[in-house]
């Protein structure tokens, strides 16, 4: 250590920051103690191991950014990091065993795939650049509101900005990321003269303010699938002042090579966040982390955006990229802190304590896997999607027996159903009941497997023994009573949905 701490002076002789103190191995074990990103990057570099392995040592699993960004109560709609940390973290493939699913059925999806054999990320085939970005609508964004509900996941599609009079707008239009000077919002557009739009909810009064694009609003893409959270649903606000006529600001210029404190000072204001809405969200993260180091002070969150350093514990960097939606490597080259000149080699399994799964081959040994994203036609979703859901639902975990997937078109009377791709189900919840004061599309939804073996996702009551299924979210023309288990057998109630939005078609004529 002491060869490591000259070294540290050497390669760094101006900049303290960068400097290993000898008896790092005794301060480590004092409480309250985290070394500077800084010294992590130096450890990194004269290692030679990867910066993002050094901070898991330290208790910062960088693939848990986007994973919070998705699972913590967002106020306004928020951007989550798409990336993809650690391409050494073991995964599940998939096999098809079954042909595409005939046209309007409802299946389990582990009858048309099973789990393949283990394989690392890096093993895997993936596009240099997504097409994809993803945003958790916030409770405040009520504008698409009940297109869209809070806390749920929207995947949005790319494109390049496109005139006003290019863009397909109107209730029948899709719903577009749009960002404006008060941050980001979903709503669709009405198109007006002189390349200017204005937001357009579906049912709720607001004021009419003009934006003008590429100055006063910039369009960040179309949305094409929402991942909607049944179980534990989350309240929409309409704030007060939607109705206010207010002036839009121009928007900042899109920069590379910002400075750190421009950089948090940009992603708090598009966040729609003050320091003491940031402060009280920190302590979640802690909360989450079970450690208080990760809590940000509203005046520490102030004085981040008054310097170009970064701060001085590693854990309130790793705050700081969930409050404001930005990635690590962003944060860090805002720092001065090249990834390019960190350490290139993985650490080994055994010093990440990172266990290889039971069945695990290695790649050349393995038969190739057909792409079933290509030939299944199943939409793309990041890595942090698969351990967000599970949170997002109170899952303990998610099978590949707990989702059903459903074959288009099919006929359904419900809002959410009738566009649905998946649905995710509780096993554990089979008691049927009704809610008297919800209307139809709010009341529970259960899955049921009829002794014909097929399944019906139905809003139903119970009468003793005897289900009441309701046409109403299954289509079928008047309710059926079925008497259970000899008739039919309540497999789970629905806790996710994943939908595609019918009206999400290209933007360019």
């Amino acid at each position: 250590m002491s060869e490591v701490a000259r070294n540290s002076r050497v390669l760094f002789p101006a900049n303290a920051h960068f400097h290993i103190p000898p008896n790092l191995y005794h301060i480590l074990d004092h409480r309250g103690f985290s070394p500077s990103i800084h010294q992590v990057f130096v450890l990194s570099r004269l290692s030679n191991y990867r910066l993002l392995d050094w901070l898991a040592i330290f208790g910062l699993v960088l693939d848990d950014i986007p994973r919070l960004q998705a699972t913590l109560p967002a106020r306004y709609t928020t951007l989550i990091d798409e990336n993809v940390y650690d391409d050494q973290t073991w995964v599940l493939s998939f096999e098809r065993i079954a042909r595409r699913l005939p046209p309007g059925s409802l299946r389990p999806l582990a009858e048309w795939l099973r789990l393949g054999p283990p394989h690392r990320l890096a093993d895997k085939d993936r596009r240099t650049a997504s097409s994809f970005l993803y945003a958790k609508i916030g409770c405040h964004d009520a504008l698409a509101f009940p297109d869209l509900l809070p806390g749920s996941i929207v995947r949005i599609a790319k494109h390049d900005a496109p005139a006003s009079r290019e863009l397909v707008t109107g209730r029948d239009g899709p719903l577009y990321l749009v960002e404006h000077s008060t941050g980001l919002t979903c709503s669709r557009l009405h198109a007006v003269a002189r390349n200017r739009v204005v937001l357009c909810p579906t049912q709720l009064a607001f004021a009419h303010v003009e934006l003008e694009l590429g100055k006063e609003a910039r369009i960040v893409g179309i949305a094409d699938f929402e991942f909607r959270p049944m179980a534990v649903p989350v309240s929409a606000r309409v704030p007060r002042n939607l109705a206010d006529f207010w002036i839009p600001a121009p928007l900042e210029m899109i920069a590379r090579g910002l400075r750190l404190d421009d950089l948090l000072r940009r992603a708090r204001r598009r966040s729609g966040l003050t320091f003491r809405e940031a402060s009280a969200k920190s302590a979640l993260i802690a909360r989450a982390l079970k450690n208080e180091e990760f809590f940000c002070a509203a005046g520490s969150l102030s004085d981040y955006e008054t310097t170009a350093q970064a701060p001085r514990h590693i854990h309130k960097m790793f705050s700081l990229c969930i409050l404001y939606s930005l990635s690590a490597w962003e944060f860090m080259n805002a720092a001065g802190l090249r990834q390019s000149e960190s350490g290139k080699d993985a650490m080994p399994d055994e010093l990440l304590e990172r266990i290889a799964p039971v069945g695990f081959q290695s790649h050349a040994a393995r038969a190739p896997v057909a792409s079933v994203q290509e030939e299944a036609a199943l939409p793309e979703f990041p890595y942090f999607f698969g351990g967000a859901a599970a949170e997002l639902l109170k899952l303990p975990h998610l099978s590949i027996r707990d989702i059903f997937w459903i074959e288009s078109p099919r006929e359904s009377f419900h809002p959410y159903l009738s566009d649905a791709a998946a649905i995710i189900i509780d096993r554990r919840k089979k008691r049927v009941r009704t809610i008297p004061s919800s209307p139809l599309w709010a009341q529970p939804t259960f899955v049921l497997l009829g002794r014909d073996g097929k399944y019906v996702c139905t809003s139903c009551s119970a009468d003793g023994k005897m289900l009441v299924m309701r046409p109403f979210s299954n289509g079928f023309q008047r309710p059926l009573r079925l008497r259970t288990p000899e008739q039919v057998e309540v497999v789970g109630r629905v806790v996710g949905v994943l939908r595609r939005l019918s009206n999400a078609r290209p933007v360019i004529r």
